[in-house]
Protein backbone atom coordinates (compact mmCIF):
# COMPACT_ATOMS: atom_id res chain seq x y z
CA UNK A 1 0.00 0.00 0.00
CA UNK A 2 1.51 3.33 -1.03
CA UNK A 3 -0.71 5.60 1.03
CA UNK A 4 -0.17 7.01 4.50
CA UNK A 5 -2.97 6.25 6.94
CA UNK A 6 -1.60 7.32 10.31
CA UNK A 7 0.86 10.13 10.94
CA UNK A 8 4.37 9.35 12.09
CA UNK A 9 5.98 11.03 15.04
CA UNK A 10 6.57 14.57 13.83
CA UNK A 11 10.18 15.16 14.86
CA UNK A 12 13.24 13.34 16.11
CA UNK A 13 16.07 14.83 18.10
CA UNK A 14 18.52 16.67 15.82
CA UNK A 15 16.77 15.39 12.68
CA UNK A 16 14.12 18.00 11.89
CA UNK A 17 11.98 17.58 8.82
CA UNK A 18 9.63 19.88 6.97
CA UNK A 19 6.68 17.77 8.13
CA UNK A 20 7.94 17.97 11.71
CA UNK A 21 8.29 21.74 11.56
CA UNK A 22 4.84 22.15 10.04
CA UNK A 23 3.42 19.75 12.63
CA UNK A 24 4.93 21.89 15.37
CA UNK A 25 3.39 25.00 13.81
CA UNK A 26 0.01 23.23 13.58
CA UNK A 27 0.29 22.10 17.21
CA UNK A 28 0.59 25.69 18.37
CA UNK A 29 -1.33 27.45 15.61
CA UNK A 30 -4.59 25.51 15.40
CA UNK A 31 -5.55 25.85 19.09
CA UNK A 32 -4.75 29.57 18.88
CA UNK A 33 -6.92 29.81 15.77
CA UNK A 34 -9.69 27.92 17.58
CA UNK A 35 -9.39 30.34 20.49
CA UNK A 36 -10.35 33.15 18.13
CA UNK A 37 -13.70 31.46 17.49
CA UNK A 38 -14.43 30.10 20.97
CA UNK A 39 -16.55 32.48 23.04
CA UNK A 40 -16.37 32.77 26.81
CA UNK A 41 -20.14 32.29 26.96
CA UNK A 42 -19.87 28.80 25.46
CA UNK A 43 -20.20 25.80 27.73
CA UNK A 44 -17.17 23.70 28.60
CA UNK A 45 -18.71 20.87 26.57
CA UNK A 46 -18.90 22.97 23.41
CA UNK A 47 -15.35 24.27 23.89
CA UNK A 48 -14.12 20.71 24.33
CA UNK A 49 -15.79 19.59 21.10
CA UNK A 50 -14.12 22.45 19.23
CA UNK A 51 -10.72 21.41 20.56
CA UNK A 52 -11.37 17.76 19.64
CA UNK A 53 -12.27 18.89 16.12
CA UNK A 54 -9.05 20.91 15.95
CA UNK A 55 -7.09 17.80 17.00
CA UNK A 56 -8.80 15.79 14.23
CA UNK A 57 -7.94 18.46 11.64
CA UNK A 58 -4.34 18.49 12.88
CA UNK A 59 -4.08 14.71 12.53
CA UNK A 60 -5.41 14.83 8.97
CA UNK A 61 -3.05 17.64 7.97
CA UNK A 62 -0.04 15.90 9.53
CA UNK A 63 -0.80 12.71 7.61
CA UNK A 64 -1.05 14.72 4.40
CA UNK A 65 2.24 16.53 5.11
CA UNK A 66 4.06 13.26 5.73
CA UNK A 67 2.69 11.81 2.49
CA UNK A 68 3.83 14.88 0.57
CA UNK A 69 7.30 14.75 2.13
CA UNK A 70 7.62 11.02 1.47
CA UNK A 71 6.38 11.46 -2.12
CA UNK A 72 3.73 8.78 -1.75
CA UNK A 73 0.07 8.78 -2.75
CA UNK A 74 -2.23 10.19 -0.09
CA UNK A 75 -5.53 8.39 0.23
CA UNK A 76 -7.88 11.14 1.42
CA UNK A 77 -10.81 8.74 1.90
CA UNK A 78 -8.98 6.23 4.11
CA UNK A 79 -7.25 8.89 6.17
CA UNK A 80 -10.49 10.86 6.51
CA UNK A 81 -12.30 7.72 7.64
CA UNK A 82 -9.60 6.93 10.21
CA UNK A 83 -9.66 10.50 11.52
CA UNK A 84 -13.48 10.47 11.78
CA UNK A 85 -13.46 7.17 13.66
CA UNK A 86 -10.82 8.47 16.09
CA UNK A 87 -12.78 11.72 16.49
CA UNK A 88 -15.93 9.71 17.23
CA UNK A 89 -14.16 7.62 19.86
CA UNK A 90 -12.73 10.79 21.44
CA UNK A 91 -16.19 12.39 21.57
CA UNK A 92 -17.72 9.27 23.12
CA UNK A 93 -15.10 9.27 25.85
CA UNK A 94 -15.40 13.04 26.27
CA UNK A 95 -19.17 12.78 26.69
CA UNK A 96 -18.64 10.32 29.49
CA UNK A 97 -18.54 6.68 28.51
CA UNK A 98 -16.54 6.09 31.69
CA UNK A 99 -18.62 8.43 33.87
CA UNK A 100 -19.10 7.19 37.44
CA UNK A 101 -16.93 4.11 36.97
CA UNK A 102 -13.98 2.85 38.95
CA UNK A 103 -11.69 3.69 36.06
CA UNK A 104 -12.80 7.34 36.10
CA UNK A 105 -12.46 7.59 39.87
CA UNK A 106 -8.98 6.07 39.70
CA UNK A 107 -7.94 8.57 37.04
CA UNK A 108 -9.34 11.49 39.03
CA UNK A 109 -7.87 10.43 42.36
CA UNK A 110 -4.52 9.65 40.76
CA UNK A 111 -4.21 6.23 42.29
CA UNK A 112 -5.82 2.89 42.90
CA UNK A 113 -9.49 2.97 43.87
CA UNK A 114 -9.64 1.75 47.46
CA UNK A 115 -13.39 1.37 47.78
CA UNK A 116 -15.65 -1.07 46.01
CA UNK A 117 -19.07 -0.31 44.57
CA UNK A 118 -21.16 -3.28 43.48
CA UNK A 119 -24.55 -2.66 41.90
CA UNK A 120 -24.45 0.95 43.10
CA UNK A 121 -23.87 -0.06 46.72
CA UNK A 122 -20.62 0.72 48.55
CA UNK A 123 -18.94 -2.27 50.19
CA UNK A 124 -15.80 -2.33 52.30
CA UNK A 125 -12.97 -4.54 51.15
CA UNK A 126 -12.28 -7.40 53.51
CA UNK A 127 -9.03 -6.99 55.43
CA UNK A 128 -6.36 -9.23 54.01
Amino acid sequence: MDSVILPELPTYLFAPTLAGLLSLLLTFGLPLLAALFIRTSWSAFRKGLVLLAVAAIKTFLEAWLIAVEASVAFNFVEVGYAVLVNFGVAVVFYVGLLRDTGVQRAAISGGVVKDRVIDGEYRERPAS
